[in-house]
């Protein structure tokens, strides 16, 4: 009987630590800002046009919310979460070219799905040939 019980309780206990590292992990894929603020988006095409504007963000928003509130965002979601296709002017088919996402002209290792909306942020959104 003693071993069926601690049996139950480490299917329990790896059971309890599953669901909680699955909610850490989408938390981590999707993050939202806490506070309000203003960040600089960048649109920059092939030629090296540049499109510059301020935008004010919420609590609750998300790097994504943010350019589609103010762009014609095309997107499309996979198992890593959004792939970004175009934004305005810039459009891309992900096979010759796609778009870099540069944080305070430092390219980002993550996808926009990952970005946390910072207070004063210059996001920049650079077409970009394979």
């Amino acid at each position: 009987m003693r071993k069926l019980l601690i049996k139950i309780a480490v299917a329990v206990l790896v059971i309890a630590i599953a669901v909680t590292s699955f909610f850490i992990y989408r938390q981590a894929q999707n993050p939202v800002a806490d506070t309000e603020g203003t960040v600089t988006v960048e649109l920059i095409d092939l030629a090296g046009e540049t499109q510059t504007k301020e935008w004010n963000y919420e609590p609750g928003d998300t790097l994504l919310d943010l350019l589609s509130k103010h762009y014609e965002v095309n997107y499309q979601e996979d198992q890593y979460g959004a792939v970004l296709l175009g934004i305005d002017q810039i459009q891309t088919d992900f096979i010759t070219s796609y778009i870099a996402i540069y944080v305070n002209n430092e390219y980002s290792n993550y996808g926009i799905s990952s970005i946390l909306l910072e207070e004063g942020a210059v996001y920049s959104f650079r077409e970009t040939k394979i």
